[in-house]
């Protein structure tokens, strides 16, 4: 009942306001667009400067709010899902989009997310939110590279950038829009957006709650007994989550025009399903977290002049209120009796500031260069304890009695992490009318100092540096056909949790010894507008993935580089629209090449993709006629193959050698008895097939993906 008053206290806010309702009659409208139309929508996320999809030199796909009604998306990873070149996974209780061949882990965090151009990942693990805490209420259409993007933002931009631009005012319909989804284990979705605006400046607010008693099932774990054999009862996976989302944007007009201000507030809570040492939990977690950010942008815009500038700064804190339990009593042959708990409170902060020039030349050539600053910062935690000695021998502590534990970020407690990047890129010309090249690179450094807590508390320091090139040719065959050339080189530097966390279970890090990650990618695309009704999209890529860093099961959550890998693939996808009939049609293949080992717990595939499957597929139709429409998804997934350190004779019982190939449908139903509802339905997994993402190394289960759900689903324009 809370979250009801929170949208109608948004909507009142919103309509007392001294502003008035404005249609904006200048703007595009992203809702209702042909094909022809959608195509020509210009971007920016590939170059920062305006480009036609077909044009840019990246490899890019756009999704308006009209699709993300219809298709009834959720979420970012409900749409990445269905593009090519992507894939659905799991890791602990996490869903995760991999890419092109490479397992994506709890983390997260090898794809960049941008909220109007500002970077939103997470400052403790680089954690790109796709799933549905980052809510789509106020999304007007989103971008999603395939490919590096380091060269112009630098770290987390290796397989992706996914940019959401933001809805305005004269986007909405009337005074804004609420929207209640209600259905299968326990789901309830609320939204509300509401706005106004006159001659001096606009306002945004949204509001998103999210519920679920989400995917419980009966599963093995890694719990094992006295003989140090697996257990074959069965537990509850525990799936429950919530997140209350709270958006508010101001815009200036007039003399100021271009200066803006955004609020984002972030609470969630989830449960850690298979636990985080696979031992599902035997007693209740309370896992919660929040996120404030505030970013202020300033990007005049002057058509009289050639020269542009733009300054930003976003401050960020993420909070943590964990309570785990690790294993449960009597783990480890009574080694813990009362099994292990940990409670951690506590917050980091960082501060990015950019500043960027820009000069158009004319003739479509421009020269854009950059400066970005981040600081991050932790000063210890609120609270930190448990029932075993954290700080020393990790043995049980007498009597169950919870001990204070030393600082989860002990390393660099009160000391900043300070990195700098500087980019360039020069766009040229057409030449001869035909061939069109972007140039770029990026340098950025790392560095902070630490307490080797290891070695008698000696101070030290460490640094990162890496230089990201890249090269774009777009030729332009006629005005229906491109062709591009696509290098680059992108990198990822470690998270703070990958490389600061001590004391605790929750994660461990290799400070001395971790790498960051460095990506090498070749593509050769084309883009055919066959005719009004038909786009074709062909690439392929080459890529090479250099110390992929993951959780090793060296050591309890142990991040570490684990492997290299070097990998091939091909991806084709077909927009259309036939009258009432519109949709995509897309496939993706990967062969991998090479791979070269750095973590000993894990053997050599150097010609078979594992972790992940070679062959994707996704198909998606809506019919729209009058009041009426319906829309449905196929996904594919082709068979997925294990590692031969995944298979051991203890593992062999409890799941198979490989996970079968499988497929899903979804299908909405909606009506529109006038232009102020939407009533619809959304069923998941149409034919309640019963199909699994792997679940990586040598444990006895995979991560069954969910039964057949029901969403009921109104919508109505204020």
């Amino acid at each position: 009942m809370r979250n009801i008053y929170y949208v109608i206290l948004a909507i009142c806010i919103s309509s007392t306001l001294p502003l008035r309702a404005q249609e904006d009659t200048t703007r595009v409208d992203y809702f209702e667009l042909t094909l022809e139309e959608l195509l020509n929508i210009p971007i920016s996320s590939a170059s920062k400067f305006s480009q036609k999809i077909s044009d840019a030199p990246s490899v890019v796909s756009l999704i308006n709010q009209s699709q993300i009604q219809k298709y009834g998306w959720i979420s970012i990873h409900d749409i990445a899902g269905t593009l090519p070149g992507f894939s659905q996974s799991k890791d602990y209780d996490r869903r995760t989009l991999s890419s092109r061949g490479l397992y994506e882990g709890w983390n997260n965090n090898h794809l960049l997310m941008l909220v109007d151009g500002v970077p939103v990942n997470d400052n403790l693990y680089g954690t790109a939110y796709t799933w549905e805490i980052t809510p789509l209420v106020f999304t007007k259409s989103l971008e999603i590279i395939r490919g590096p993007g380091s060269a112009l933002y630098g770290s987390n931009a290796t397989n992706g950038v996914v940019t959401i631009n933001t809805m305005n005012p004269g986007d909405l319909n009337g005074i804004g829009t609420a929207r209640m989804r209600i259905g299968s284990r326990g789901t309830r979705i609320y939204d509300a957006i509401t706005g106004a605006e006159n001659d001096n400046a606009s306002i945004l607010l949204a509001f998103n709650s999210f519920e679920t008693k989400g995917n419980e099932y009966f599963s093995y774990d890694d719990t094992r007994d006295n003989g140090d054999n697996y257990l074959t009862t069965k537990r509850k996976v525990q799936d429950g989550r919530s997140s209350n989302y709270i958006f508010a944007k101001i815009a200036a007009k007039g003399a100021l025009e271009g200066l803006s201000v955004q609020y984002h507030e972030q609470h969630w809570d989830f449960q850690t399903g298979h636990g985080w040492l696979f031992y599902i939990p035997d007693q209740p977690e309370s896992m919660k977290e929040f996120r404030r950010l505030i970013s202020l942008k300033y990007k005049p815009q002057n058509l009289n002049s050639n020269f542009g500038y733009e300054f930003m700064t976003r401050y960020q804190r993420h909070g943590l209120d964990w309570n785990m339990r690790y294993y449960s009593d009597g783990a480890f042959d009574d080694f813990y009796p009362d099994g292990v708990t940990e409670y951690l409170k506590t917050h980091a902060d960082d501060l990015l500031t950019r500043a960027q020039v820009n000069y158009n030349f004319g003739s479509e050539s421009s020269l854009l260069a950059g400066i970005e600053h981040t600081l991050f910062i932790y000063n210890g935690d609120d609270a930190h304890s448990s029932n075993i000695d954290l700080n020393n021998t990790y043995e049980a502590n007498p009597g169950n009695q919870f001990v204070a534990a030393n600082p989860w970020f002990e390393f660099i407690d009160g000391k900043p992490v300070n990195t700098v990047g500087v980019f360039g890129q020069y766009i040229s010309p057409k030449m001869g009318g035909k061939l069109q090249a972007t140039i770029g690179a990026r340098f950025d450094t790392q560095s902070f100092d630490y307490i080797d807590i290891y070695n008698n508390d000696q101070e030290e320091s460490k640094s990162f540096s890496q230089f990201s090139p890249r090269v774009g040719l777009v030729f332009f065959a006629n005005e229906s056909l491109t062709f591009k050339g696509l290098a680059g080189r992108a990198f990822r530097t470690p998270a703070p949790t990958e490389m600061f966390g001590a004391n605790t279970y929750s994660l461990a890090s290799n400070i001395g010894e971790l790498e960051p990650e460095l990506i090498t990618t070749i593509e050769f695309a084309a883009d055919w507008k066959l005719n009004k009704q038909f786009n074709l999209r062909i690439n392929s890529f080459y890529t090479d993935f250099e110390n992929q860093i993951a959780y090793s099961v060296a050591n309890a959550n142990l991040s570490t580089n684990i492997y290299s890998l070097t990998s091939l693939g091909s991806e084709l996808e077909l927009l259309y629209n036939i009258n009432k009939f519109s949709g995509f049609f897309n496939y993706s293949q990967v062969w991998r090449q090479d791979e070269e080992i750095l973590d000993n717990t894990i053997t050599e595939s150097k010609d078979e993709v594992t972790w992940v499957p070679q062959q994707t597929a996704n198909l998606g139709i809506t019919y729209t006629n009058k009041k009426f429409y319906l829309s449905s998804v196929v996904h594919y997934q082709g068979e997925v193959s294990r590692r031969s350190s995944d298979i051991t004779i203890e593992t062999i019982p409890f799941r198979p050698q490989n996970l079968d190939a499988w497929a899903e449908m979804d299908l909405k139903v909606a009506y529109t008895p006038s232009k102020k509802i939407e009533v619809g339905i959304l069923v998941k997994n149409l034919f309640n097939s019963e199909n699994y993402l792997i679940k990586n190394n040598a444990y006895p289960f995979d991560y069954r993906r969910p039964e057949r759900s029901i969403l009921f689903d109104v919508k109505v324009n204020l």
